[in-house]
């Protein structure tokens, strides 16, 4: 890279270490450091999770499927509609009106201990391998990009998202997402951008080259369940995939619980999953453009993973690419520094605080962010001999996100279920994804809703037929009980 370039990251970053410490001297209380003291306006909290949902590799990856596919992957987003009434009319208020720091406390309130244990320690699990792999993937992409080292671009990476999250709390998670968000979405445009007008015929001939090769094509009608991407799939399972994303997520739900009120809370979530939804069309167009400027080329054998970098590499000048490796700087950083403050806060609230008679402190809070943050950076910096098992982990522990989903909405909905059916309902939906995966060709897909169906259905035949009962406060916690 030039020195421009250079001089653009070391602005990005000095920007970032400032905002952090504007917001460090405001961290009076737990609440502060975990919650943003349930001051920060909803617009923020809107962007910070959309922010933290486009992470790099979904900011690389989408580009590459868009290059080399077609839009029917996007077809799960009709399901937008079905997941923001779910989570605006059921999950949303009992998480907001219980005024909780985790969102898995609900479990216990709803059934016992051992049923918000459960819940958080694999959100723990899952979160910890996918803040290593969050950290360590991107930084092969930036290191190849900007022509640092690797193990600095980790390190860089790694330990000054923690560093501002420790300092800045919840705060500085959302006052950086913002300008972070905007940052990406520079690049985004930075890319389409220089590749029309290297384009011969302009935006008109990526239309025209896009709908002759079918990168345009949206639906696919079939009822195949083992096709990739269809209409029906989309739809059945991208409804509880948005839900298991942004309902029942804590690294997400946590920006939405950050507002003074209900209203705004919805106004959070709604604005931010309906953005990303764009955000993710305007990605895939951004891969149906580069394949537009390769075609004319005679290039497009290029590797999936390999198309955005070799743009930014070959086509981009002084500048813009410096600007580039900032917007991925930013999509990574974004996203590990959410999930961070989310570990910190289920670990707190879910077993440091539930086991002790006094509250943790902020300076407690602040050391637990540096050892999770500086672990997960240790263990990013052995990718590449650790990579395969973790990425192996994190796609096991991601066949409970459809049970889980299924649990809260067990507890939710059902009035008969019970601890009992509880942990049977999501042992045996977690199981049936296990086995549909293991011996089936069906689409993943569709795992999150036969995840959720199969915990809900038998947690709540289990609880009909051990006829468990529910307390007084414990009804409360069913929609259609709640005052």
């Amino acid at each position: 890279m030039h020195v421009i370039d250079y001089i653009i990251l070391f602005c990005y970053f000095t920007g970032i270490v400032v905002l952090a410490t504007v917001f460090s001297k405001s961290q009076k209380s737990l609440k502060d450091f975990l919650m943003g003291g349930g001051t920060i306006p909803w617009w923020a909290a809107a962007f910070a999770g959309i922010a933290t949902v486009t992470s790099a590799i979904s900011y690389i990856g989408a580009v590459g499927l868009g290059f080399s596919s077609d839009f029917t992957f996007l077809q799960y987003r009709l399901a937008l509609p079905i997941a923001i009434l779910v989570i605006c009319v059921v999950v949303l208020p009992f998480f907001f009106n219980l005024r909780l720091y985790s969102i898995y406390e609900y479990l216990e309130r709803r059934f016992n201990l051992t049923v918000r244990l459960v819940g958080s320690g694999l959100f723990v699990l899952f979160k910890s391998c996918f803040l290593a792999i969050g950290i360590f993937a991107p930084a092969i992409i930036i290191s190849v990009l900007s022509g640092i080292d690797m193990l600095w671009v980790i390190l860089v990476t790694g330990v000054l998202t923690t560093l501002y999250t420790m300092v800045g709390g919840m705060k500085a998670v959302i006052w950086t997402d913002v300008p972070q968000l905007f940052i990406m979405l520079g690049g985004i445009f930075v890319i389409i951008a220089v590749a029309v007008s290297k384009i011969d015929g302009g935006f008109s001939e990526v239309l025209t080259m896009g709908a002759a090769n079918d990168k345009f094509q949206f639906f696919n009608f079939s009822t195949d369940v083992t096709d990739t991407y269809t209409l029906l799939g989309g739809i059945i399972g991208g409804s509880f995939l948005i839900i298991s994303q942004f309902g029942t997520d804590q690294a997400e739900m946590q920006r939405f619980l950050t507002v003074d009120s209900l209203k705004k809370s919805n106004y959070a979530f709604i604005t931010s999953v309906l953005v990303a939804s764009l955000i993710g069309f305007l990605i895939f167009f951004e891969g149906a453009v580069l394949f537009a400027f390769y075609k004319q080329q005679g290039r497009t054998d290029i590797d999936t993973n390999q198309v955005f970098i070799r743009f930014v590499i070959d086509e981009l000048p002084t500048g813009f690419r410096g600007f580039l490796v900032a917007a991925l700087f930013a999509a990574s950083m974004s996203t590990i520094s959410s999930v961070l403050n989310s570990l910190t806060t289920v670990v707190l609230s879910d077993f440091y605080n539930r086991f002790r008679k006094e509250e943790a402190t902020v300076s407690f809070a602040r050391k637990l962010t540096l050892g999770i943050g500086l672990f997960s950076t240790l263990l990013a910096c052995f990718g590449g001999y650790l990579g395969n098992i973790l990425e192996a982990s994190m796609t096991v522990i991601n066949f409970f996100g459809g049970a889980l989903v299924g649990l809260f909405l067990l507890g939710m909905l059902s009035r008969r279920a019970g601890p009992t059916g509880a942990l049977i309902g999501f042992t045996t939906g977690f199981l049936t994804v296990v086995a549909v995966a293991s011996f089936t060709d069906v689409s993943y897909m569709w795992y999150s809703a036969i995840g959720g169906v199969v915990t809900i259905a038998s947690g709540a035949l289990v609880g009909v037929v051990l006829r468990e009962s529910l307390r007084e406060d414990q009804q409360l916690l069913v929609f259609g009980r709640r005052r």
